[in-house]
């Protein structure tokens, strides 16, 4: 694809590209660096000090990102720092495929795509396997680019990155549908069914992926039913009009046009378009499709059809930057409103002004558990006998911010009566607990009436409350709970 003259960035938003992606590195170390994790990302920090094959909710990549950057030291800025570095990767190398194979306004495009994003940025401010995900994944779509357009060798690097993809999350394979379905729509590309390497890609995936696929098989399918009984989960018309609008703002409406519009548009053409954008808009459409039809019956969480945006950035970098003068203040639009959504999210979080409370404020979860490492520290270490006992809650993710913020001797642990498993229930089988006495730490103040049954005694230890900004915005209560029955108890 040639260059021409129209679609060369000027000078002036070639530096405001450079200037604004440097204050967004910046702003995203300051915020990594001062803030405490969520329960979240200290669940996944878990797996990190767990190493496995595969986890009962994820594949295991997130696992080993997180070790491989805590190997100096753990805190909340090195479990996150993984995750900032794959976008500053992804960055420069959007910029540079862009540029190089189809012009410069694309590569800026594509870049400030993922960059000047609030979905993608918190890719990078909160680490989960989304970020991961969604790294892999578009590499993947570059190189089986490089191996369709430019020179077949790049499918063995293309099945390596679609394998740690789907190692991420197995979200991935519904691009992967697309990638693969693209020989078969497009006459000129057929040769690639009859060459090797085009499967050699498909098995080297195969390969990478293939630990997971054992640890399910020797761990009774734990991953498959437990996201058999997620994604059933029935959804009403409110929570199809929440998801669609909320992933609209969160990765804004020009992106959004781009990744789940236009693609249906282009498919009433897709024989007469290009090839190269025949093949971003199959990778587009298929989860697309997928989503916006299983959204319709059951619920979903925002950043579950986050395949969706990976193929439709390259939409969005490519009919942006073939027509950069025509286009050029949809682009400013873009940018625009999704910076002004992060630095308005940063501003909340340090220094709240919206009028907005509980949680309505999605920032309070950076606040929520501040009494961990302050209060419930100092009340521990004040009472060491307490220190022989074993902390211990119903969901995994206050064991999680104890087991990361307080390091117990004894690692906290999660029971999951009337709750899904965690990784904790892998760990930690309910039997050796059995007979026991621990500390049970809730949120809130009263002890559950449904985990009477389950103790001979639960006296009250101490509250605590997490504060912010001198309000308080959640309250815990520490109990002392003698000799546990088991799930086996009938209630």
């Amino acid at each position: 694809i040639i260059q021409t003259q129209e679609n060369q960035m000027n000078k002036r938003y070639r530096n405001m590209f450079f200037i604004i992606s440097g204050v967004l590195i910046t702003l995203r170390i300051f915020f990594i660096s001062n803030t405490l994790l969520i329960d979240d990302e200290a669940y996944y920090a878990m797996y990190a000090r767990h190493l496995s094959w595969g986890y009962i909710d994820h594949g295991p990549i997130i696992a080993y990102l997180i070790r491989l950057f805590t190997i100096f030291g753990e805190n909340s800025f090195t479990v996150r720092l993984g995750a900032l570095t794959l976008l500053i990767i992804l960055m420069v190398f959007l910029y540079r495929f862009g540029k190089t194979y189809f012009n410069e306004a694309t590569g800026i495009i594509m870049s400030l795509g993922v960059s000047a994003n609030m979905l993608f940025h918190t890719n990078a401010v909160v680490i989960t396997p989304d970020a991961p995900l969604a790294f892999f994944t578009i590499m993947a779509i570059i190189y089986y680019y490089k191996a369709y357009f430019i020179d077949a060798k790049y499918f063995w690097a293309a099945g390596v990155l679609l394998g740690l993809a789907a190692l991420s999350k197995v979200s991935a394979l519904f691009p992967a549908v697309g990638i693969i379905l693209f020989p078969f729509v497009i006459q000129d590309k057929r040769h690639f069914l009859s060459d090797v390497r085009f499967y050699g890609s498909l098995l080297t995936a195969l390969l990478v992926f293939t630990p997971f696929i054992i640890w399910n098989l020797q761990n009774d399918l734990a991953f498959v039913r437990y996201q058999g009984n997620h994604i059933t989960t029935s959804g009403s018309w409110s929570d199809f009009s929440g998801l669609w609008l909320g992933l609209m703002v969160t990765i804004g409406p020009v992106f959004f046009y781009y990744s789940v519009i236009k693609p249906f548009l282009l498919l009433k053409r897709l024989l007469s378009i290009s090839p190269e954008l025949t093949y971003f808009t199959i990778i587009t459409i298929v989860p697309a499709t997928y989503f916006l039809v299983h959204s319709v019956f059951s619920r979903m969480e925002v950043n579950w059809p986050a395949p969706i945006f990976s193929g439709g950035l390259f939409l969005f970098g490519i009919l942006l930057g073939e027509n950069w003068p025509l286009y050029r203040k949809r682009l400013i639009f873009q940018v625009s409103f999704s910076l002004v959504l992060i630095f308005t999210i940063t501003v909340q979080t340090f220094w709240p002004f919206l009028p907005v409370k509980g949680k309505a404020d999605v920032t309070n979860r950076y606040h929520i558990y501040n009494a961990f490492p302050s209060e419930l520290k100092a009340y521990l270490q004040a009472h060491p006998k307490l220190q022989n006992k074993r902390l211990i809650a119903d969901n995994y993710q206050i064991p999680s911010m104890i087991n990361f913020y307080l390091n117990p001797r004894l690692e906290a642990s999660a029971l999951s009566i009337n709750y899904h498993e965690t990784l904790y229930s892998f760990l930690h089988q309910d039997g050796i607990f059995v007979g026991n006495d621990f500390l049970f730490l809730k949120r809130g103040k009263s002890f559950p009436k449904k985990f009477v049954p389950y103790f001979e005694e639960a006296s009250l230890l101490q509250l605590f409350e997490s504060k912010r900004v001198g309000q308080k915005v959640a309250m815990y209560s520490l109990w002392s709970v003698n000799n546990y029955r088991g799930k086996s108890t009938s209630n």
